[in-house]
């Protein structure tokens, strides 16, 4: 007992205290490396640029990198509350470098990080400062040791609400973005669908050129979106916008290859033009944009649908003669229109549900004919498949 009595003073004055879970760890080797700064976002002359500020032990000699994390916050059910970053520009960005190298000359730094022309997103930012071994000589690795360390500080960037008004700004632009691509695929369809007609290839040129200019243009734009998990709506606008120019842009290509080098690839053109098409409705789908649907594509089906639908609509209106030929015709040619409709929505599941209830309004209205048909309960039955038309059609963007 003596001895235990003895031990327990020796232990305590070396710092090694039993918390109830075993000896406390002894210190990280690189705990005496001191990085103390602050992480800021300044605007100047239209551009956002974070710098890094701050004192550190860290010797001259040293090679660091500074960078900038988007910060989120999770509750986690086993470990509790969360901490998640992700880089603000990742390696193969292209547009700026992933980090900022630096030497701490004079125990001091301040380092200009990353400079956006888009306005950051008002959430919380980390800034880092990382020791990396493989950028060191082998006379720091020996002093500070081959393993990785950093030293952080955090900034969070307006308010809530901030970020709230932010998101409904950039759904909007994202939604005008997306309309504009689909109104520069739909001139790339026509125009290739007329030079195939004509063979005017100096027509194809001459068009060719403004529309090719547009491109560039919303690529260039597009490149200003950040690529954060962090914005999810943000990351997938900018992946798929991109994702539609750079489509559009081959199949450019695959026309000036048919018409200047006689390519046989019109299959292929065919193929792309209907991806394009696909991806575009899935990308509405995805995000949640409220954008019109294609009048190329569904102008004409709901042209034919409502051609099928029109003998019966006036037999409704004035109930003479077989209506039989009529239900039939009708049944076999609207049902036809509505199937092609529901195939070629089936990316946009909004427009779907549309499209679905104008489907169940328009089975009724056949079956209030059976076993006879009654003209008043006929009209209530048009009049209610109508409104769900009208409403199809104001989603589509169509009059």
């Amino acid at each position: 007992m003596k001895v235990l009595t003895l031990l327990v003073p020796v232990l305590l004055a070396c710092g090694r205290q039993d918390d109830g879970k075993g000896q406390a760890p002894p210190a990280a080797p690189d705990a005496k490396w001191k990085a103390d700064f602050t992480l800021t976002l300044v605007e100047r002359d239209g551009k956002w640029t974070f710098i890094v500020e701050g004192t550190t032990n860290i010797p001259p000699e040293a090679k660091l990198r500074a960078r900038v994390y988007a910060l989120e916050t999770f509750q986690d059910f086993k470990e509790g509350e969360r901490e998640d970053d992700e880089p603000l520009v990742w390696e193969d960005d292209g547009g700026q470098p992933s980090y900022k190298g630096f030497n701490p000359v004079g125990g001091k730094f301040r380092e200009e990080v990353y400079t956006f022309v888009r306005k950051p997103y008002s959430i919380r930012y980390r800034g880092k400062i990382l020791y990396v071994p493989r950028d060191q000589t082998d006379a720091v690795t020996l002093k500070l040791g081959d393993d990785d360390f950093f030293r952080k500080a955090d900034l969070r960037v307006g308010t809530d609400k901030d970020y709230e008004k932010e998101l409904l700004d950039r759904v909007q632009e994202t939604g005008e973005h997306l309309i504009a691509m689909e109104k520069l695929y739909g001139e790339l369809a026509d125009q290739y669908k007329e030079v195939r007609t004509t063979g005017k290839k100096d027509d194809w040129k001459k068009w060719k050129e403004p529309w090719a200019e547009k491109i560039a243009a919303y690529t260039k734009k597009n490149e200003e979106r950040y690529s954060l998990w962090a914005v999810w709506m943000e990351r997938q606008a900018k992946m798929r916008i991109g994702g539609m120019c750079e489509l559009m842009r081959r199949i450019a290509t695959a026309v000036d290859e048919q018409l200047f080098e006689g390519a046989k690839n019109d299959e292929r053109i065919q193929e792309m033009l209907k991806g394009f098409h696909d991806y575009y409705e899935e990308a509405i789908e995805v995000i949640g944009i409220s954008a019109p649907l294609d009048p190329r594509t569904v102008g004409p089906l709901l042209a034919a649908y409502e051609k099928a639908l029109a003998p019966l609509r006036a037999w409704i209106a004035k109930p003479e003669g077989d209506y039989i030929p009529l239900l039939r015709g009708a049944r076999r040619d609207g049902l036809g229109a509505l199937l092609e409709l529901v195939n070629l929505l089936q990316n946009r599941k909004r427009g779907y549900l549309y499209l679905n209830d104008v489907t169940v309004r328009f089975t009724k209205l056949l079956e209030l004919f059976d076993p006879k048909p009654a003209p008043e309960v006929l009209k209530k039955g048009l009049e209610e498949h109508d409104a769900a038309l009208a409403e199809f059609k104001k989603f589509a963007g169509i009059k």
